[in-house]
């Protein structure tokens, strides 16, 4: 008896190859998404993202696995916050959000201090944000007395219409269609599915991590381009002051009045509800200092601060030039000084507030 020859599809291969390659797809996600979990793993990522920020000089951004470092609070820290013995929060554009190193804080501290600045954010921005931490979020839980806001305020950001949201800012909260935002309705949440919103984070963050992994990569390609080290980021000056020249003018005197309008706005707010506040200037490069804006922007900023008893520090020579990875943000070296001296303003209020227990593991971490 003549058996017949065992045939096999063509369909029955493309489906057992689409099934080997849905499995091998599924194992690559599956061991990504366990990485991204690692807490350690994460750690090691940020130390060796902060030793290229040294030799580069540029800004050290840390967004854990997410794909900005606005995710990384508003989506990753903000629904998970406890506000019930008050805190530290700071505000402002984004050379207030890369002057921290909050996430090396002892857990104590991390969870009275927080860093909410949002790029490319301007007074009207961070009032309607405000107005969402507050009215939705609750960070005045435990009342206003035990609540200290610190503005970062410096007039780059008058180059964004004061009565209007930047479209980066708006993008901030929107990208994700959780949020929607306009400078008349404010921050409000939008009612999404559950599994499609987990699946979204999911996505986001095992991509996050290959992008991490990456980045990585590219600086060890640099390094051994480079003899086993990574060039620095160079100034360019006259560029910075033909940009910023640029952004303000020539109504630079009406754009610095309408943000200090706006900014007086802010504070209105803030006193009504008994918080109290700080305002910082903040650190500018001595390319700037032939410019007219930064002394207009300081008697306007100072003026209107001591007629609300506002207290205002002026940091805007802090910094040396070679402590900027670009014409505004704070390099790693940068970050160095500012991160101790916003310490220090939180610490002293939040002992005298007694939220903070003066245990000796966490003053001994922060050197304090």
């Amino acid at each position: 008896m003549i058996w017949p020859k065992p045939t096999t599809s063509a369909g029955r291969i493309q489906a057992l190859v689409g099934l080997l390659l849905f499995l091998l797809a599924t194992s690559l996600f599956a061991g990504l998404d366990l990485l991204t979990r690692s807490k350690n793993l994460a750690a090691w990522l940020d130390r060796q993202e902060e030793e290229s920020c040294r030799q580069t000089r540029k800004t050290l951004i840390h967004m854990g696995y997410w794909l900005s470092i606005d995710e990384l609070w508003i989506y990753g820290e903000l629904p998970l916050l406890d506000f019930s013995k008050g805190g530290v929060y700071l505000l402002g554009a984004s050379d207030v959000q890369c002057s921290t190193k909050l996430w090396e804080l002892p857990p104590d501290l991390q969870a009275l201090i927080h860093n909410f600045g949002v790029s490319a954010s301007n007074p009207r921005g961070e009032l309607v944000e405000l107005r969402y931490l507050i009215e939705h979020c609750g960070i005045l839980r435990a009342g206003g007395g035990k609540t200290l806001v610190v503005l970062g305020a410096d007039y780059h950001t008058a180059s964004y219409p004061s009565q209007s949201l930047s479209p980066a800012f708006v993008d901030n909260w929107e990208r994700r269609g959780l949020f929607a935002c306009d400078a008349q309705d404010g921050i409000r949440a939008v009612p999404v599915n559950a599994i499609s919103k987990c699946l979204d984070f999911e996505v986001s963050r095992a991509g996050a991590g290959l992008a991490r992994f990456r980045n990585l990569f590219v600086h060890q390609l640099v390094r051994w381009r480079h003899h086993g080290i990574e060039p620095p980021r160079m100034h360019d000056p006259a560029f910075y002051i033909v940009k910023c020249r640029a952004e303000m003018e020539p109504d630079w005197e009406k754009k610095i009045e309408e943000y200090v309008r706006t900014f007086g706005e802010m504070l209105d707010y803030l006193v009504a509800q008994r918080v109290q506040v700080r305002v910082i200037l903040m650190p500018q490069g001595s390319w700037y200092d032939n410019l007219p804006y930064e002394q207009e922007f300081k008697k306007r900023i100072n003026t209107l601060c001591a007629g609300k008893q506002i207290p205002v520090t002026d940091w805007s020579t802090m910094l040396a030039d070679e402590d900027f990875s670009d014409s505004i943000h704070p390099n790693v070296y940068g970050i160095d000084k500012l991160h101790p001296a916003f310490l220090k303003i939180a610490l002293s209020f939040l002992r005298s507030t007694h939220a903070l227990s003066p245990t000796p593991s966490s003053l001994d971490q922060t050197g304090k």
